[in-house]
């Protein structure tokens, strides 16, 4: 009162009301019970300091108290916290101990859930964003060519049929290189991972992956050497028998002793190790872990009789990735714009003087660059799709599981209401309890989430096998990395919140005191509409699942049951490179005879024959041709693929001949023929008998072959991307009369008995007849098409998987909710038994109550379920994706799955004895 007397206006005594409002939002740094019970003595004991202060007029003593002030909320606030917390805590550990069940299943579900969705996003991250690993500033580097593309072309490709150019020749990287000055560096590399068999020192053979790259490889990356040295753009002038090799193959092999100086024997070639590539680094593919890097002018000498070095006009070696790292101030519209010159230039030197027409066409050839900062993939187009659907599916498993472990908590508060109604009766705050229902089901998801990432690990590893069924090099390793961890954590204070915010709520609804009967009834019919709000949303999510993996279940079978055109079983390929063991024109065909010969010889073998591309091998030929009788409508209107097959070839497959005749052995020394299938028939000769028509190749420096149709045999699929599409068309040459093309043949094998001891027969005759003869591979075709089809097989099994936890869920959760439901009407049951009602009714009458919340359920999965069809359109095969017997099989699981959870407690309530229950009550 003094104070205001003297200050008529007021203004002080608001400049210390202000300074206390402060105080007491400063007051809101220490834990809520410590505020209530020493924030009035604190706030009166600042008031009366501060006052003292202005009273004497100094102002360093009143900022000093600020300082205090401030210094105790950011010294004390914390320690209190930690008390409170830690009290949480051990109060959350205590309630886990004492109920081991509930703690068991809630973790085990957040395990399944976070684990999941962690091991689908790190492997979705490290293919589809993740930069590439120990490369330095990778967002400086561009790609020349297509990062998507793998293999090779031998030939000549066009920018309006084919787009931008997939792959460079070496020629024309050298003319980049040596050429352009937007990138400070530029370097190439092998679009394909290779196979070798090597022999370390004295030691056995062994396969590694290796790839062809030039001297600038590891400068224009940025990497230096863990171990001796790299390549250097010196290596680029000479065919320096060298190799650089991966830390982890230094790690795996080595042991990690000294290794620069030994060698390697490598084919034809003895390379010298150099040096060690650093930890961690896999060069410019991603997905891919190469065991060693070879320089690129010893790809003569190591692949003898394939000369991609250089190339004579018209046909171009096309096998290269070029990444370039733009120089300081250079845009990728400027590097491509003077990239494009140089290669246009190169093309008109390469090709020389043409006509207009003719010039148009072969210069029509494009270069379009690229941010190359996540470098090439041969898998992240085709993985993209496939590991976008299971990380939806995954997180849809992760909502339902977190919308039943919110049922189980509700149900669990709904016990806890005398203890919650008795600390609020004592003076606790609402937000207290909350906080410590939320620590405790914090406790929970953080122990969830700790095992989550343990089993994201074994996921993880089961994924990359996975693609690797698919993608003989594809690699990758699980690290918990700063993303992955960030994600991981973010999944489960998700999970926390979703599935711990509502129960705390509404078991803190209780009231402040003591509840009355009515009151405990009122909110235990709440929590109930809650808990069928959870189950009906349990089901709706659970529907898209059970759909989208009957869908892929029925894409998989349609894809291993496709209709090949040929029996798959008893059927052995038997690959060999006889280019490799030396044999070379009439040496190589008579090798190829004398082991048809003698495997044949085998007992169990009914039939043999052979191809140079074999059968799902993944390697394709074509051919530009002239058909007689045929005009083309333009340039890519005259290819074809193309096979060299052996004799009786389509009687040994199986495959029926529509005209003519197979090719025979006896065709050796007559006029070159071919036979060919139904859709080149279709296409180059339409209505018009083909036998004895003439296909005439054109190949190298125009060089035309011509062959008469002997045959034409039905479709037949041997390539991978003619198992979902269209067989097109294809003439097969005998082999016998092309000496030089079968270099590394597949040998196919028809048995009548088991094809287990006829191929170990098969390697024993080949080891018999030339022990230095490489063999490739020996696999039946039905393990074969196992590999191919791993992806679709393996998505479909994650999927069931998921939808089977999925449904899992959803059934407990109805059965919980109904048991507790009906536990809580004990007594109405038992008055209605007692008046009479029959079993039969009981269970009509609660299984009634149930319908409903399973129709809103089934109703909004449909929903659901008819958008989740759309998102996975792509991957499926020979199955609508509105496919109405695969959703109504779905949906009527579902429905029997909840009306059997809904039908035991209803049963059970049935056979209540209601003068035990009427006791009780």
């Amino acid at each position: 009162m003094r104070e205001r007397a003297a200050n008529p206006t007021g203004r002080p005594g608001d400049h210390v009301t202000l300074q206390k409002t402060v105080y007491r939002a400063l007051l809101y740094c220490y834990p809520a019970a410590f505020r209530h019970e020493f924030g009035d003595q604190m706030l009166a004991m600042f008031a009366e300091q501060l006052y003292n202060a202005r009273q004497s007029g100094n102002f360093g003593e009143q900022l000093a108290i600020w300082m205090r002030a401030a210094s105790d909320a950011l010294t004390i606030a914390p320690k209190e916290h930690f008390h409170v917390i830690h009290q949480d805590l051990r109060y959350a550990l205590r309630l886990m101990a004492a109920k081991p069940a509930f703690a068991a299943v809630a973790i085990l579900s957040l395990a399944l859930g976070i684990g999941g969705i962690t091991a689908i996003f790190s492997l979705w991250n490290g293919v589809l964003n993740a930069m590439l690993p120990a490369v330095s500033h990778p967002e400086q580097l561009v790609m020349l060519t297509d990062p998507d593309a793998f293999g090779m072309w031998h030939g000549r490709m066009s920018y309006r049929e084919d787009g931008p150019r997939p792959w460079l020749t070496y020629e024309e990287f050298e003319q980049l290189r040596d050429h352009g000055d937007s990138f400070s560096s530029l370097m190439a590399s092998e679009a394909n991972l290779d196979s070798f068999a090597v022999r370390v020192g004295s030691g056995d053979l062994e396969t590694v992956d290796g790839r062809f790259v030039s001297g600038g490889f590891f400068d224009t990356l940025g990497v230096r050497a863990a171990n001796g040295r790299l390549f250097t753009p010196d290596d680029d002038h000479v065919a320096n028998p060298t190799a650089v090799i991966s830390f982890d193959f230094w790690q795996r092999r080595f042991g990690g002793q000294p290794i620069v100086g030994k060698t390697i024997a490598f084919r034809k070639a003895t390379l010298t190790i150099i040096g060690v590539a650093p930890r961690g680094f896999i060069g410019e593919t991603s997905g891919q872990n190469p065991d060693l890097w070879l320089p690129i002018r010893m790809q003569p000498i190591m692949v003898p009789q394939q000369h991609w070095l250089h190339d004579t006009p018209p046909m171009k070696a096309m096998w290269l990735h070029a990444f370039g790292r733009l120089k300081q101030g250079v845009t990728v519209a400027q590097a491509e714009a003077q990239s494009n010159a140089i290669f246009e230039a190169g093309l008109e030197s390469f090709y020389g003087p043409m006509s207009g027409e003719k010039r148009r066409d072969y210069l029509d050839q494009r270069l379009h660059l690229t941010p190359a900062a996540r470098g090439a993939s041969t898998a992240r187009k085709e993985l993209s799709s496939s590991l976008e659907v299971l990380l939806i599916a995954v997180g849809v498993l992760l909502l339902i599981a977190c919308a039943n472990l919110a049922n189980l908590l509700l149900a669990r508060g709904a016990a806890r209401k005398s203890e919650i109604a008795l600390r609020l009766s004592l003076g606790a705050s609402r937000g207290r309890i909350v906080r410590q229902l939320v620590t405790e089901s914090l406790t929970l998801g953080l122990a969830g989430g700790a095992a989550g990432l343990v089993l994201a690990h074994f996921i993880y590893g089961g994924l990359i096998w996975m693609i690797s069924q698919a993608h003989d090099s594809f690699a990758m390793h699980f690290s918990l990395d700063p993303i992955v961890l960030a994600f991981g954590f973010a999944a489960t204070i998700t999970a926390v919140l979703l599935f711990s915010v509502l129960p705390s709520f509404e078991a803190t609804k209780t009231g402040a005191r003591l509840s009355a009967q009515s009151r405990s009834a009122t909110a235990s019919a709440h929590e109930k509409r809650w808990g069928r709000y959870l189950v009906s949303l349990q089901l709706a999510l659970s529907l898209p699942l059970l759909a989208g993996a009957g869908l892929l279940a029925r894409t998989f079978y349609n894809i291993d049951h496709v209709d090949l055109g040929f029996a798959k079983d008893h059927l052995i390929m038997l690959r060999i490179d006889s280019r490799e063991g030396g044999y070379q024109g009439a040496r190589r065909g008579d090798l190829h005879r004398e082991l048809s010969r003698d495997l044949a010889q085998i007992p169990g073998v009914r039939a043999i024959t052979l191809s140079q591309l074999g059968i799902f091998t993944g390697g394709e030929s074509s051919d530009q041709i002239d058909v007689e009788g045929y005009t083309p409508k333009n340039e890519k209107d005259r290819g074809s693929a193309t096979d060299v097959v052996g004799s009786n070839y389509f009687s040994t497959v199986g495959v029926p001949l529509i005209l003519g005749r197979d090719i025979l052995d006896s065709d050796r020394d007559g006029p070159k023929v071919c036979v060919i299938n139904e859709a080149f028939a279709k296409k180059f000769f339409g209505g018009r008998n083909p036998i004895g028509m003439h296909v005439t190749r054109i190949g190298d420096n125009s060089v035309r072959d011509t062959f008469q149709v002997v045959g034409v045999a039905r479709n037949l699929r041997t390539h991978f991307q003619e198992i979902r599409g269209k067989v097109g068309p294809r003439y097969f040459v005998a082999a016998a009369q092309s000496p030089n093309a079968a270099s590394s043949p597949t040998f196919l094998i028809r048995t009548a008995t088991k094809t287990g001891p006829v191929a170990s027969a098969a390697r024993k005759v080949i080891e018999r007849l030339d022990s230095a003869l490489p063999i490739m591979s020996v696999q039946t075709l039905e393990k074969r098409m196992e590999s191919l089809n791993g992806q679709d097989r393996i998505i479909a099994q994650f999927a069931i998987v998921f939808a089977a936890i999925a449904l899992a869920l959803a059934a407990i959760g109805l059965y919980g909710v109904l048991s507790y439901g009906i536990a809580r009407r004990n007594g109405e049951i038992g008055v209605r038994i007692a008046l009479g009602a029959r079993p039969g009714r009981v269970i009509s009458m609660l299984l009634r109550e149930t319908f409903g919340l399973i129709a809103v359920g089934l109703l909004i999965g449909a929903g659901l379920a008819y958008g989740a069809s759309r998102l996975i359109k792509s991957q499926l095969y020979g199955v609508a994706a509105q496919d109405p017997l695969t959703f109504f099989l779905a949906g009527a699981l579902l429905l029997a799955i909840a009306f059997f959870a809904s039908y035991l407690p209803a049963r059970r309530a049935s056979k209540l004895d209601p003068m035990v229950t009427l006791r009780q009550e």
